[in-house]
Formats: structure tokens, C-alpha cells, sequence
């Protein structure tokens, strides 16, 4: 039976807090709201083992206290194949936004699709997206709504538009921006981007001389924000002057009437994220920049999980740090990499910029003297990486390549003994803290 006519309904399920009731068989699980959307999907050989200590429940228990969440499963072979593929076939079908967020506490909320869908225009109409147009027209594929971005020649607004897209993916949400193709360096890098709601295709893409056909543009509403559009006029002369164009969207039709018609919530709510389901973003610790030629004191305490030993440094604030020269040694197991060959700062960014969180964005890294006073130790070029960004980083098992990311992912990761230190605390970190391990810091 095709997995689109599975009815999730009429699974077997229990409440979440009844999950010592489930059955001791290998399946594929569901954990759904009251109002039946489902937050996150996974696979196991034994589903009530699996579910004894499982990485999402502490959060799944905070959602549950406002919206009642329950386990449905679908009974499967004892096969690891059978598993995985039939796992991977219900993400890409559901999206459910829990499987691709970081599990945090605490609990980052669930944005809407719909909220997700908004701010992803309102970020584009500030970037003079043009709505191309609208074809109805499924065939083989999605009716698909068409979006145009200005460039010109190789310049353009394609990285403020991918922030915006990534930071929207970064969200626990269903909705999911893809680039699907990029042009070469030499072109301009310009991204070309898909994301589906509810059965229609949206399509983003770079257009030439899109400014000249501004002036005469129209407004039109998607999803309930306004951006500017193609008249009727315009699009039939472009088409008609364009053999390609005629030939590729022979059944496009200028935009009338709204194919997503939602109520646009309001600007202090998509903006601001005061609306109680959008997701909320804790802020960083922004450290205060030092007197040129003066150190920083702090203290430092040693922590040895798993055998692995990580330093952690404490400021006048009582606020914790770990150096960058630990996190490079766990990490890439080098002990005093160079500031400027290793390209430490850039390498920082992005690493920082591939978590499921916006948290860090814009964390200004410095470069700085530290002294431990009870040592009597100062140290050069070091940078200071906040305890709570060094877990995010250690525990972010998308960094590891498969088989060994699905493990960990899975809680199922057997510890071998010539893991590395990368390793060993990042699968520690899946369900611990170091702050758990810290002493009282004293202030200095």
C-alpha cells in the first residue's frame, strides 16, 4: 500500500505520558498534537524500550502540558533497511518540524507553516520579489506559483535573500526552503529556491532587468502579504516577445486571486515573534571588548566526561567559556591551530551558522589576551567561545556523516573504544549538560 494512503488516524496510539503502554515490536512511530499535526517521526526495533528514555520526551512533555501529544506506530519487520527507508519516505511526506530541529530546553515552540510561509514573504517582498505568475496546471508536477528576484549582471540581492531563507529553515517548522540549483561564482551565485505548501509549488528565482518592469508592476496578495506582480499585459508581452519563455510556461497566467488565502497576521506578531506558537530565540551572551593591551581574568575549572577532558573558563560575571584551541582539539584534534592558516574566525562562522538555531548569529569572535589569575597563567590569541555555543556545536550530530548520524540521532549508538573525543561527547551531549558538571563559579 502507497504510504500516501496510510491513515494515520487509525493507528494504534497512546498519550504520551501512557508511553510505558506501548507494545515491545519494531515499528515506525508518530508523535502527533491534539490537533492531529504530527512533530515528529521515528523508527525503532523496539518501540516501548525505545521510548523508556527517549531524547524528545522532556520536550515533547512541555508541549503536552498546552496541546495533548500521542504516539501512534505503524508495526514493521525487524529490518534495518526496511526501517530506514520506510522513515525516510514519512519525512519527506509529513516534514514533521521536530526531526529537524536541535533538541533544546528549554523548548523552542513549533512555528505554524503558515507563519513560517508569511515571514518567508514578507522577508522576499523586502527584497522586491515580483510574482512572475501562477499555473494551475499540475500535470506531472505541483501547480506552482512562479517568484522572481532582481539581479543584474552579476550583482544582486541572492545572499541577503539565502540568510533570510536559511534563518526561515532554522525554524522548528514544517515548512522547508530548498536551493535547487546555484549559478557558478563567475555568474554571480545567484540561488535558485522551492518550498511546497499544501499541495502548491513555490518557486524563487533570479530574473535580469526585473527593476524596468517595476514601475508598471501591479500588486497581488500570497499567503495574505502583498508583493508586486506582473499585470496581465506585461506577462502576455513577455511570453509572446520570448520563444523560451512561451515555450516553458505555455500555461502560466498572471496572478488574480490568491491561491493561498490566509489571514495575514499581524506585523508585531510574524516580526517580533510575540505570537505564542512562533519559535523563540534566546540571546547570546555578547562579550564586552577589552582595553587594548589589557588581559582578561578569569578562572578556569577541568570537566572529564568520557574521557575526554574539556576546560571551562569563567569571567568576573560568573559567565562560563571554552577557548577555541579546546574546541578545536576536540573537534579536529589539533592542538594549537594558526588564527590566520586554519582561518580560525571564518571556520568559527560557519560552523556557528550551520546550527538549527539563530541564536549566535552575528557573535563578534575576538581575538584576546586571558589570564588565569589561581594559575598565574596569561595566554595569547585565544578566543572565547560561549560553554552554551561550544554544546550546540559538539552535540550537532549533522556534522557526522551516515550511517553514524542516523545512529546517534536514533539514541541507539553503541560507544566503541577507539571513538574519537568528537564523538564520545557529542553522544554524551545528547542528553546531558556540561553545566550539570560545573562547581558554583567564585566571583573574582
Amino acid at each position: 500500500m502507497p504510504i500516501e494512503n496510510l491513515q494515520l488516524s487509525e493507528l494504534p496510539s497512546v498519550y504520551l505520558l501512557n508511553k510505558d503502554n506501548l507494545p515491545s515490536c519494531a515499528a515506525i512511530y508518530f508523535v502527533s498534537d491534539s490537533t492531529g499535526q504530527i512533530l515528529y517521526i521515528g523508527r525503532t526495533g523496539n518501540l516501548v524500550s525505545r521510548w523508556r528514555e527517549h531524547h524528545r520526551f522532556r520536550q515533547l512533555k512541555k508541549l503536552n502540558r498546552k496541546n495533548q501529544v500521542s504516539i501512534s506506530w505503524l508495526r514493521c519487520n525487524n529490518d534495518i533497511n526496511t526501517l530506514s527507508n520506510l522513515e525516510t519516505e514519512f519525512l519527506e511526506l509529513y516534514k514533521p518540524p521536530l526531526n529537524w530541529s536541535q533538541v533544546v530546553a528549554p523548548i523552542r515552540r513549533i512555528t505554524p507553516i503558515e507563519t513560517a510561509l508569511q515571514q518567508s514573504f514578507l522577508h522576499l517582498a523586502k527584497f522586491n520579489t515580483m510574482i512572475f505568475g501562477f499555473n494551475p496546471i499540475a500535470g506531472e508536477g505541483l501547480p506552482t506559483i512562479y517568484l522572481f528576484y532582481p539581479v543584474y549582471g552579476r550583482h544582486g540581492v541572492s545572499g541577503g535573500i539565502r540568510s533570510a531563507l536559511k534563518n526561515i529553515n532554522k525554524k522548528a517548522s514544517s515548512l522547508k526552503w530548498k536551493e535547487y540549483h546555484t549559478e557558478p561564482k563567475s555568474l554571480g551565485k545567484f540561488g535558485y529556491w522551492e518550498t511546497n505548501y499544501k499541495g502548491i509549488r513555490i518557486d524563487l528565482t533570479p530574473a535580469q532587468e526585473l527593476v524596468n518592469m517595476m514601475s508598471d508592476a501591479t500588486r497581488r496578495t500570497v499567503a495574505g502579504v502583498e508583493l508586486m506582480a506582473f499585470s496581465s499585459q506585461q506577462l502576455e508581452i513577455l511570453i509572446e516577445n520570448s520563444p523560451d519563455f512561451k515555450e516553458e510556461f505555455s500555461s502560466l497566467e498572471a496572478l488574480e486571486k490568491d491561491p493561498i488565502p490566509l489571514e495575514l497576521a499581524s506585523n508585531l506578531q510574524l516580526c517580533q515573534g510575540n505570537n505564542k506558537n512562533v519559535v523563540e530565540v534566546e540571546p547570546w551572551e555578547e562579550l564586552e571588548p577589552m582595553p587594548e593591551g589589557e588581559a582578561r581574568v578569569m578562572s578556569r575549572q577541568f570537566l572529564y566526561v568520557n574521557d575526554v577532558e574539556v576546560e571551562v573558563c569563567t569571567n568576573r560575571n560568573g559567565k562560563y567559556f571554552v577557548r577555541h584551541n579546546v574546541y578545536w582539539w576536540i573537534e579536529h584534534r589539533q592542538k594549537n591551530p594558526h588564527p590566520q592558516y586554519n582561518c580560525i574566525i571564518d571556520n568559527l562562522k560557519a560552523a556557528v551558522n550551520r546550527l538549527p538555531t539563530i541564536r549566535w548569529a552575528g557573535y563578534k569572535f575576538r581575538f584576546e589576551t586571558i589570564f588565569f589569575k589561581e594559575d598565574d597563567v596569561e595566554v595569547e590569541d585565544t578566543l572565547l567561545l560561549p560553554l552554551a555555543m561550544f554544546e550546540e556545536l559538539i552535540k550537532d550530530i549533522l556534522r557526522f556523516r551516515s550511517p553514524l548520524k542516523e545512529t546517534i540521532q536514533s539514541g541507539e549508538y553503541q560507544p566503541q573504544t577507539n571513538d574519537e573525543a568528537s564523538i564520545k561527547l557529542c553522544v554524551w551531549l545528547q542528553h546531558n549538560s556540561l553545566f550539570s558538571l560545573l562547581k558554583p563559579a567564585i566571583n573574582q
